[in-house]
């Protein structure tokens, strides 16, 4: 379960954790998602099955599209059945995350058959050399910047000739922040042919949990996008 809060689903579905008897059921927060574990005790495997296909049947009811997967399923996976299954291709430029989205989505095995290029898009420079965005764009609007993040999403599907284009910069810290672009302030922008979406989020916490939240929430917008 991702783009809820642990307390929003307890709320959401706090009378079937109530439930007692043979059945347990728990809530496991983790960066950016949520886990909800169905244990059930009965003799019969299958009475057990048919138990848990009827929670699960009541929880995905309330949750709804805030759902990305089954039982140990990892988000990357998700994304990359999702792009198999559409045939659909991927381009990626990175900032702040370092290539952190790059390297999960290559964690996935056939990544090559939707995944067709990754940069990391790091300085100015590189942005204006590898991606064409023009230096004085990046000086009127800042790196870290709605705009900056958009032409990296546009520009990398363009140059990969993909599907999808994703654009992350943001400000992961420890330094470099400033009072209107504090640390964990990211943009994310995800584009295809005919459109740019882009988001500002503000997270919180370490260097490496901004950056993977930040990966998260790149994933979770390629899902929600891909799907409407």
């Amino acid at each position: 379960i991702t783009g809820l809060s642990e307390s929003k689903v307890d709320e959401m579905i706090e009378d079937l954790l109530r439930i007692t008897g043979n059945i347990q059921m728990g809530i496991y927060p983790h960066p950016e998602e949520i886990h909800v574990k169905i244990t059930v005790t009965e003799k019969n495997e299958k009475s057990a099955d048919k138990i848990i296909s009827k929670i699960e049947k009541q929880i995905k009811s309330r949750l709804k599209d805030y759902i990305f997967g089954y039982d140990n399923e990892k988000f990357e996976e998700v994304i990359g059945r999702m792009l198999r299954e559409s045939q659909k291709t991927l381009a990626i430029a990175e900032s702040c995350t370092g290539g952190l989205l790059a390297n999960r989505i290559t964690d996935v095995p056939g990544n090559s058959a939707y995944f067709k290029l990754g940069l990391v898009t790091y300085s100015n420079e590189s942005k204006n050399k590898l991606l064409g965005i023009p230096l004085e764009t990046i000086k009127k609007y800042g790196a870290v910047s709605k705009e900056i993040a958009s032409l990296m999403a546009k520009n990398v599907r363009a140059l990969a000739k993909t599907d999808y284009g994703i654009g992350i910069s943001g400000i992961a810290g420890p330094g470099g922040a400033t009072p209107k672009k504090p640390i964990g302030m990211v943009y994310i922008a995800l584009a295809d042919k005919s459109k740019i979406i882009c988001k500002e989020f503000r997270f919180a916490g370490t260097r490496n949990l901004i950056k993977y939240k930040s990966t998260q929430s790149a994933l979770n917008m390629l899902r929600t996008f891909s799907a409407a």
